[in-house]
């Protein structure tokens, strides 16, 4: 069963499709120097990693011009389950996906709450763009879709 504003919330992904999408499972550690993780640590954590690699792809456009890269981020797990976040970045066109991948490890290891798990897929075809876009999307493993956003770190520029 959905609840209110759920398919509304699909719609907008479905219709803000990212462009040379990058599918990416970022896997949390658990604890970093004695504090446990949660959705508000999750999220600064993400939002440094954000940071960081939209400072190494733009350089100080980030800052003064607010260049960046499209992301989704959705968040899963708790009491019963490592928590973690289903991604989809945009791969700028100036830098391989070897490059790019590279960037995006070694940067998500570096955060506090960075895990060494992650799972990262340049889509070869459409139907995995699809297939993805829906797993992230997925009611099953959620108590509330809008809850599981991290409205704080999604960029959509259209």
């Amino acid at each position: 069963m959905l609840v209110n504003g759920e398919m509304e919330i699909r719609q907008f992904f479905w219709d803000n499709r990212i462009l040379n999408p990058i599918n990416i499972t970022l896997t949390e550690k658990q604890s970093f120097n004695g504090f446990k993780i949660d959705d508000i640590k999750s999220s600064k954590n993400f939002k440094h990693f954000k940071n960081v690699l939209n400072t190494k792809l733009f350089g100080n456009g980030y800052q003064r011009f607010g260049k960046q890269i499209d992301v989704v981020v959705i968040r899963e797990g708790g009491s019963d389950k490592r928590h973690h976040l289903h991604c989809i970045l945009e791969k700028p066109n100036r830098i391989t996906s070897e490059e790019f991948c590279t960037l995006l490890r070694d940067i998500w290891r570096n955060t506090d709450f960075g895990y060494e798990e992650i799972h990262i897929e340049h889509p070869s075809s459409k139907d995995r763009e699809d297939g993805w876009l829906g797993y992230i999307l997925k009611r099953r493993s959620k108590e509330n879709l809008f809850d599981s956003i991290d409205w704080d770190n999604v960029t959509i520029q259209r």
